[in-house]
């Protein structure tokens, strides 16, 4: 599944092939969709369930048949719902109403694998206490419950906040979209990229080289950071262009008078605390790479440090 799903993420981009300069404007959206919503509400959502049950296996976290199972049965619901669902994004294209019904229905059900996504990795979690062992891997650990998570709010409960039809004919293309974007996307994709360098990199280097206080602060500024971003700033603002476009209409809520108006610049800059806290996140796994790498003094550098035994 992983070999698979991570075929189709590369493969997919073909599809940005199917239209040139003068396609119609209802073919580039339909294949458009296609390539944006099935990469990432489809093949990734695989990648990233496959992953995460193969390395929980690998830990003895999970046994391998109910990895298997959980790995079957959210394969079938994400690709029925990245699929099917990829139908509701095709609102402005002449879709007819019964399409963006099954899309919008299809596209419902995706809440439902995410949130047991979430509770799984909490679950782990507790369960990863019972072995003193696995206290090595606790932060890439942390960072796929931290997949979980985002998976269920990012992608799960601001998604659905926007993809039934009736919400995209009024917030399509406003703040709620990008709030539902940072959340799935890096809360998602970027913490299980996170996860998956953290996991290897403690078994290319021995524990006592390991600076786990930076790492902790890492991961406590990169999520708190994100939360920042979007509840303090994208989602509010999302929300008031919301109010705009459902009471005026929605050229009033992409107009000047609501883009510069002094509640959204205000809510624009406090955009700027999430941004700050996310960024040392960043920078203090810089500092952990960087400090792993650097040789210790009067230490020659041999192979036999560079393999740990997990």
């Amino acid at each position: 599944m992983v070999f698979l799903s991570a075929t189709c993420i590369g493969a997919f981009y073909a599809t940005s092939l199917t239209w040139g300069q003068n396609t119609h404007y209802s073919m580039i959206e339909y294949w458009r969709w296609w390539l944006v919503h099935l990469w990432v509400e489809g093949f990734f959502e695989v990648f990233a369930t496959a992953v995460v049950a193969l390395l929980f296996t690998r830990l003895g976290l999970v046994s391998a048949a109910s990895g298997s199972r959980a790995i079957v049965a959210e394969t079938i619901v994400f690709l029925f719902g990245g699929i099917l669902g990829t139908l509701h994004h095709l609102y402005w294209t002449g879709t007819p109403t019964s399409v963006i019904a099954v899309g919008a229905v299809f596209s419902a059900l995706e809440v439902v694998p995410l949130a047991l996504l979430g509770f799984e990795g909490w679950q782990n979690y507790q369960r990863s206490k019972a072995a003193p062992w696995v206290a090595a891997y606790r932060w890439p650990i942390l960072c796929f419950v931290a997949v979980g998570f985002w998976n269920t709010v990012g992608a799960g409960l601001l998604g659905f906040a926007i993809n039934p039809p009736a919400s995209l004919y009024y917030v399509q293309g406003l703040n709620l979209t990008p709030a539902h974007g940072h959340a799935a996307l890096f809360g998602v994709y970027g913490m299980l990229g996170i996860g998956l360098m953290l996991f290897c990199l403690r078994g290319l280097f021995e524990a006592s080289r390991h600076a786990y206080r930076l790492v902790a602060w890492m991961y406590w500024s990169m999520n708190i950071g994100l939360a920042m971003m979007v509840f303090l700033s994208l989602l509010p603002a999302g929300i008031y262009q919301a109010g705009a476009s459902i009471s005026h209409g929605l050229w009033y809520a992409r107009s000047a008078e609501i883009v510069h108006s002094r509640v959204m610049e205000t809510l624009v800059w406090l955009r700027v605390p999430g941004d700050i806290v996310f960024a040392a996140g960043g920078l203090l796994l810089g500092a952990y790479a960087l400090k792993l790498l650097r040789r210790p003094r009067g230490v020659a550098l041999q192979p036999s440090v560079a393999v740990g035994t997990g």
